[in-house]
């Protein structure tokens, strides 16, 4: 069965990285031909597959070569689209909250208008793929059930002999000297993220510092926000970093604040590193982990949020043991590449019926 896996680039957005987790780990499964097709020139060159690369080519593309055509991401979603009677088996994996994303992202009328659009591109897809139970909840108001496949995203072992930079260890170490409880947190920064969350609660808690590892269109908002409360010594931007989960266990606590999430990859990371977690109790969170494992915390509540860190304090190092046994069994790569392969191969029953 040979599958064509089409992504928008070839970098270290979650979406992309879950794609490279999902293929590195269908190679152990017998009967799959893969190759990955990206659409930008650009090649992050810290991204390692197993499995052949190559630039799509629009107008070139064999479609009789693939028995299935597996998209990610708005662009794919469009070639497929536009191409879908020379596809014999379309599967589109959804790695968002359409509307919810694009608000955040964008605005109103864009979330309004590239929704629909992305809404119509599904439609003609044979199978599309949520990323946790309460996503396929949300499509269910649009698409019907049997359409709908769950699989959750799962992450690689860490290489954790990556050396990170040590601008960031020094920048941590220096907190810590200062008798400061190091939190971190990683993404791109936009208003989705939250963040701004824990700068307001740090203008209080003088015992906190914050590591941020990202960019995004937020960023100079935050550092603006960090000056106006007076913490920004008690701040580090670091910016964009390769393998930010190398950083993760220098941290005392990883806290990911969303207001929304498709999945949230970075806190199945941290709970890999056995890091205490303190999340918002957004539905897919508390899908993805409950009260024993991580601790939660009522979104835009600043007094729940100082809360949750005094309980984090108490016991959150109790609850990281637990937390990585749910990850053990549900998040790993190769439970991931299980349900992609049994779906895969469900893709092929039903086209030779």
């Amino acid at each position: 069965m040979k599958v064509a896996i089409i992504v928008p680039r070839i970098d270290q957005l979650g979406p992309v990285k879950v794609i490279q987790y999902l293929v590195n780990s269908l190679t152990k499964f017998d009967g799959l031909i893969l190759k990955v097709f990206y659409l930008d020139k650009s090649v992050d060159k810290y991204m390692s597959m197993s499995v052949p690369l190559e630039r799509l080519d629009r107008q070139n593309f064999c479609f009789s070569d693939y028995d299935i055509i597996h998209t990610n991401g708005i662009r794919p979603d469009l070639f497929a689209f536009l191409n879908r009677k020379k596809i014999k088996y379309h599967i589109s994996t959804i790695h968002n909250f359409v509307f919810e994303d694009l608000a955040f992202g964008y605005n109103m009328f864009v979330s309004w208008f590239f929704g629909n659009i992305w809404l119509i591109l599904w439609k003609r897809a044979d199978k599309l793929v949520c990323v946790s139970e309460a996503m396929k909840n949300y499509y269910a108001k649009w698409f019907p059930i049997p359409k709908l496949e769950v699989s959750y995203n799962g992450i690689e072992g860490t290489d954790n002999s990556f050396v990170p930079d040590n601008d960031v260890i020094q920048a941590i170490d220096s907190f810590h000297s200062k008798k400061l409880k190091v939190l971190g947190c990683a993404g791109v920064l936009t208003k989705r993220k939250g963040i701004d969350q824990i700068l307001y609660l740090m203008a209080s808690e003088k015992e906190f510092a914050l590591v941020i590892i990202g960019d995004g269109k937020e960023l100079h908002n935050l550092i603006h926000l960090s000056e106006k409360l007076r913490i920004t010594e008690r701040c580090l931007f670091s910016g964009f970093r390769s393998n930010a989960v190398s950083f993760f266990r220098y941290f005392d606590f990883f806290i990911m604040p969303s207001r929304s999430e498709g999945f949230g990859l970075a806190l199945i990371e941290a709970v890999q590193q056995k890091v205490p977690v303190i999340c918002s109790d957004i539905p897919v969170f508390n899908e993805l982990f409950n009260n024993e494992e991580v601790t939660f915390f009522k979104l835009n509540d600043l007094k729940s949020l100082a809360e949750a860190f005094k309980m984090a304090q108490e016991n959150g190092n109790k609850k990281t043991d637990l937390a990585y046994v749910r990850y053990l069994n549900n998040y790993t790569a190769l439970s991931m590449a299980k349900n992609y392969s049994e779906l895969y191969k469900s893709a092929q029953l039903t086209q030779l019926n």
